[in-house]
């Protein structure tokens, strides 16, 4: 199995929402209310599963209400642009890159002119809200990699395919990820 069947596993909202920590109805307000994933179709009758790169965004919205961001406001920051893998993919050190920040893989957010929460940092912006990606993914993927275990064990199975090398496949290429990230060898 190819390290993408792993990355695009879907999961239902249940599950989902169990791999998180959230409620299904958390869940469903990240869906309709706050808007989350605006690029979904809404309402009844469509199903709804999640991917790892979903996963992710949701974590990162739990994260950054810890951090004293209204649901609203961390819906807001997280609904557009590049996700948490897509910093994890190409924040740091690379073959043709110097680093763009401190440490890989973080997202910035600043105030726009709105006061609304934005992607982005620069000189004009007086307060940065970092957000590191490694750490979401390090502290989910336990979870992912069991569940999809559990599913890869049932017949017939939801993927076609060998699920443990799957997994293997997908770890080895997340570890090369991470060394080339941070500059170390793999």
């Amino acid at each position: 199995m190819e390290p993408v069947r792993i990355e695009s596993w879907a999961f239902s909202r249940s599950d989902a929402a169990v791999l998180v920590g959230m409620t299904g109805g958390q869940i469903g307000n990240y869906l309709t209310r706050y808007d989350l994933f605006p690029e979904r179709p809404k309402g009844k009758g469509y199903h709804v599963d999640f991917k790892l790169a979903d996963l992710l965004r949701l974590c990162a919205v739990k994260v950054l209400i810890a951090s004293h961001f209204t649901p609203e406001q961390a819906a807001f920051a997280m609904r557009t642009g590049r996700g948490l893998l897509s910093a994890m993919r190409n924040d740091g050190w690379g073959d043709d890159q110097e680093p763009l920040h401190t440490y890989p893989g973080t997202l910035f957010f600043g105030r726009d002119s709105a006061g609304e929460f934005v992607r982005a940092d620069g000189p004009h912006v007086v307060v940065a809200t970092l957000l590191r990606c490694w750490p979401i993914f390090d502290d989910l993927w336990p979870r992912v990699r069991a569940k999809i275990r559990d599913e890869g064990k049932l017949v017939p199975a939801p993927y076609p395919g060998d699920v443990e090398a799957g997994i293997d496949a997908f770890e080895a290429e997340i570890a090369a990820l991470r060394a080339r990230r941070w500059n170390k060898g793999a």
